[in-house]
């Protein structure tokens, strides 16, 4: 209270003074622009009596008289702010003294550059132009026409009064332009007129003379409130006008400084602009009828300046003492005090869970010393415990939360070792080491076991002298104790044997009970990490047995899904071990579970695709190989063949020529049935010709006898529904019929259930089993259905994936295991991704994929290739942008392959494998892409 109290005395007295200095500086400013003023007026006003009064108009102008033009220079230059002095006369002869300062108007005049004074003579209709340098001797003249005509300026003959000195408005003088006023009045004779001109650039100047400091704004007025000069950087003119105090918005406190000046106010406090100023308005007589006013705004800021820092001198001083004081009282208190306020930083830190170890502070009272202690103690204790709650928490594996239960364990009790053994579900007697905190060696818990297994039935177990010597092999520890875990159904799942070189202290036995409640905690949180252990197990057995499953299904694919991600890994521990293009290649534990997950599920859609679809091994397999239908109408027109003849015969034909036509036809319908039994293996390429001849062929008929409706499901009855039921019906030996095509069900367009943009073609029917439509493929088994089927599995793989509630850390498995088929330059399939789009795990399985395919050797429709041929082929695929080439180049320049090829392929399949010039084959490309 009693800093407060001299602080505001202080202040106000401060205040005092500021403002009596403040009027003082106010009132001597004022006085100071009067005589600036003053200094400012008179010497215009006497120059231009001087003029009129003496015989200045009276002088022959026409002779140059060096002596006189310098004495007229050097009243122009003594009077810094005119521009140019000249007179004119009754007949409309003038003359003008221009001194020259500036470059530029020299070079707008075209004056030499050396010149000084420029001096014009008037006569009607002419003028003539001198130069002068500074000795007054002519450097150039020049005669031109002109029609300037004095008597017609208003500085002319707007003066009517032989005494007083009159001033123009703003206009513009026309050589060189500019805009400025005139000052004029008659001669003592009354037939001349003398006038000086200020330019507007010149009053600025003149007005920033009158400046307070940088902040003030000044502005001079003309009597209708115009503003023809200021200091501050804007242009005075706006359009052909001149900005006036109303557009600044300080007209109307212009007229109250004026009304309330009646009684002689040196300057008025006002606001303008937001700010506070100190008005000041003083007038400058530069002509006897025509007043200027001087309008000074000036920055309270800047006028109490002085004030203000003394005033803010004698607070700081106020303040200094106060605080020095305050702090010499502070000082004393807080070593006094200085144990309670430990005390209380305690306290503080237990409320606010912000716990630390710190060095116990002694005072002088003992009780206060007995309870600084308990408190840090118990601060501790807590430390110990959130640290271990901290660690539990970030710990994701039991190996982990092992090493962390015996480092702080150790830690809480000042021990010399500790470790943590564990048994299993099928032997709970059994125990091994999972996590020591020392360097000693492991003790011998299995023996306490053996001999004393009520031990593990305790809560704590305090070992004798002679457990202890049997348990520490190396006896580096004499005593100590266990601490056996149990789940929640009570079972016994381990033990904590803390070990001790010297006694077991007080300390340390009341210290136990924190920890046995500090091992509850983790048991829970260890046995729930097993738990999370055996499900990340079974989870990743369902995953291979789903791969086992795609590989048996079909003999086609071997054992693809099950080789695939081991060339995969292998690629990727390459990866991570590669200091160069991989460099920042490295994957965590979840990463790598990630890859491997995605790798082992690349090719689970094929479950959906059909076995027969997947081992079509001719044109007209589907459950059965459709050749034998086919077979059958040939053996029925043989047949034909033969009751032909006994027809011919029994018409009158001799029986050799119609055993003769019965032969040939026989013999033609051999042929044509050996032809289109060629064509179904796909073994050879089908051209043009054969296509034609096929389609020929096909419009031969035969007699069916028989329904075709009756025996057969209910899909292929709705199918037949509008066909031809009047029997017999002659049909053609290879037919595409309607019931041969199968629509799409609305639940396998392609992007009906699915969140990705899939960009496969999808063709109009689901499959085509057209006998000549199967027939006529070109290439190969497969119709463009069936070929799409097969493609589908990579959508069927995304369709499945996309459905299963991943953690965190396997969100990518979908991407990265249906990205295998996608293509670096974009052309792959289903999203068409592109480059860096294909995850980088996507591209690994890719190549793995490939190499795996060619040289797989357990295929029942093709022979395994050899390693260098299976290279080469995966070389000319990255030429051609399809796989990835810093992939592929890792795996053939790190030797994946030869890892691979020792161990999955046969002896016959080894070969040499020349890297240099398989690497010839794409580097150009890989370069170019790079």
């Amino acid at each position: 209270m009693l800093s407060g109290a001299l602080i505001y005395v202080s202040v106000q007295h401060s205040q005092q003074i500021s403002t009596t200095l403040s009027k003082d500086i106010v009132t001597n400013y004022a006085q100071e622009l009067s005589v600036k003023i003053e200094k400012v007026t008179s010497p215009l006003s006497t120059l231009l009596n001087t003029l009129a009064m003496g015989r200045f108009t009276a002088r022959d102008v026409g002779t140059p008289d060096p002596a006189w033009l310098e004495a007229m220079t050097a009243i122009l230059e003594k009077n810094q702010y005119l521009d140019s002095m000249y007179f004119g006369k009754d007949d409309g002869s003038a003359f003008l003294f221009q001194p020259l300062y500036d470059l530029k108007v020299k070079q707008s005049l075209s004056a030499p550059v050396d010149a000084r004074l420029m001096v014009r003579y008037y006569t009607l209709g002419a003028q003539r132009i001198q130069f002068y340098d500074a000795d007054m001797k002519l450097m150039k003249e020049q005669y031109i026409s002109s029609d300037y005509d004095p008597r017609e300026r208003l500085w002319y003959n707007e003066v009517k009064n032989n005494d007083q000195i009159y001033m123009t408005g703003p206009y513009n003088f026309s050589n060189p332009a500019q805009d400025g006023i005139t000052f004029s009045r008659k001669t003592r004779s009354g037939d001349a007129i003398i006038g000086v001109d200020l330019t507007l650039d010149k009053l600025t100047k003149l007005v920033q003379y009158f400046e307070f400091s940088t902040n003030s704004n000044i502005f001079l007025l003309n009597t209708d409130a115009q503003i023809i000069g200021s200091n501050q950087l804007f242009s005075l003119m706006m359009g052909k006008e001149l900005f006036t105090a109303e557009d600044l918005e300080f007209d109307l406190l212009v007229k109250e400084f004026e009304a309330e000046n009646k009684s002689n106010l040196s300057a008025k406090t006002v606001v303008w602009q937001g700010n506070t100023w100190e008005l000041m308005i003083s007038p400058l007589t530069l002509a006897d009828s025509s007043m200027l006013r001087v309008v000074n705004f000036v920055s309270h800021d800047d006028l109490f300046e002085a004030s203000s820092s003394l005033r803010n001198d004698l607070i700081i001083i106020s303040l200094i003492s106060v605080i020095i004081s305050f702090l010499i009282v502070l000082c004393i208190a807080r070593r006094i005090a200085s144990p309670l306020t430990y005390l209380t930083d305690s306290i503080e830190n237990i409320q606010r869970f912000r716990f630390q170890r710190k060095r116990y502070q002694a005072s002088h009272i003992q009780e206060i010393d007995k309870l600084n202690e308990a408190m840090g103690l118990m601060e501790n204790v807590l430390l110990d415990f959130f640290n271990n709650l901290r660690s539990v928490a970030r710990t994701s594996r039991p190996e982990e939360l092992s090493e962390s239960i015996v480092t702080q364990v150790k830690e809480i009790l000042s021990a010399d070792d500790c470790q943590l053994f564990t048994n299993t579900p099928d032997s709970r007697g059994e125990f091994t080491l999972s996590a020591k905190s020392g360097t000693t060696a492991d003790f011998n818990l299995q023996c306490l076991y053996d001999h004393n297994p009520k031990a593990f039935k305790q809560s704590i177990y305090e070992l004798t002298a002679d457990e202890a010597n049997h348990i520490f092999t190396d006896m580096s520890c004499h005593s100590g104790f266990i601490i056996p875990l149990f789940n929640r159904n009570n079972d016994n799942t381990g033990a904590l044997l803390i070990g001790f070189t010297l006694d077991i202290t007080d300390d340390t036995r009341n210290r136990l009970r924190f920890v046995r409640e500090f091992i509850g905690f983790n048991e829970i949180v260890l046995e729930h990490l097993e738990k999370v252990d055996e499900q990340r197990e079974l989870f990743h057995s369902f995953v291979e047995m789903t791969a086992t499953a795609v590989d048996i299904k079909s003999p086609y694919t071997g054992g693809h899904c099950q080789r695939v991600p081991k060339i995969t890994k292998m690629l990727a521990k390459a990866a991570a071990a590669d200091t160069d293009k991989f460099a920042d290649f490295s994957l965590t534990t979840k990463g790598w579970e990630e890859l491997l997950v995605a790798a082992w599920l690349h090719d689970c859609g094929k479950v959906t695709t059909p076995d027969y679809v997947m081992d079509k091994a001719t044109k007209l397999e589907t459950i059965y190989d459709r050749i034998h239908e086919i077979r059958m109408r040939y053996e029925v027109l043989k047949r034909d063949a033969d009751v032909v003849y006994w027809q011919s015969i029994a018409e009158g034909i001799s029986e050799a020529q119609a055993q003769q036509i019965c032969d040939d036809l026989k013999q033609e319908l051999d042929d044509e049935f050996a032809f289109i039994a060629s064509c179904n293996p796909g073994s050879e390429f089908l051209d043009p010709e054969k296509q034609r001849r096929l389609a020929e062929i096909g419009e031969r008929t035969w007699l069916r006898t028989l329904p075709d409706d009756i025996g057969v499901s209910q899909q292929e009855l709705a199918k037949k529904r509008d066909a031809n039921k009047t029997l017999p019906v002659i049909e053609k030996i290879l037919a595409d019929k309607p019931e041969h095509l199968f629509v799409w069900e609305e639940k396998k367009q392609l992007q009906a259930n699915s969140k990705r943009d899939f960009k496969m073609v999808q063709p109009e029917h689901r499959y085509n089993r057209g006998e000549l439509h199967n027939l006529m493929i070109r290439s190969g088994t497969l119709t463009p259905e069936e070929r799409y089927n097969i493609n589908d599995h990579i959508v069927q793989t995304y369709l499945m994936l996309d459905q299963l509630p991943y953690p965190e850390h396997l969100k990518n498995v979908p991407l990265i295991a249906g990205s295998h088929h996608e293509k670096m330059n974009g052309q792959g399939y289903p999203l068409q991704l592109k480059g860096e789009e294909i995850p980088i795990g996507g591209r690994m399985i890719a190549v793995a994929d490939v190499f795996e395919a060619l040289t797989a050797n357990d295929r029942p429709y093709k022979a395994a290739k050899t390693l260098s041929h299976s290279l080469k082929i995966m070389s000319f695929m990255v030429k051609d942008e399809h796989l990835d080439g810093d992939v592929f180049d890792l795996f053939l320049t790190q030797g994946v392959y030869q890892e691979y090829a020792d161990e999955y392929l046969t002896a016959e399949q080894l070969d040499f494998v020349d890297v240099p010039a398989l690497r010839s084959i794409y580097l150009k490309t890989l370069a170019a892409v790079s």
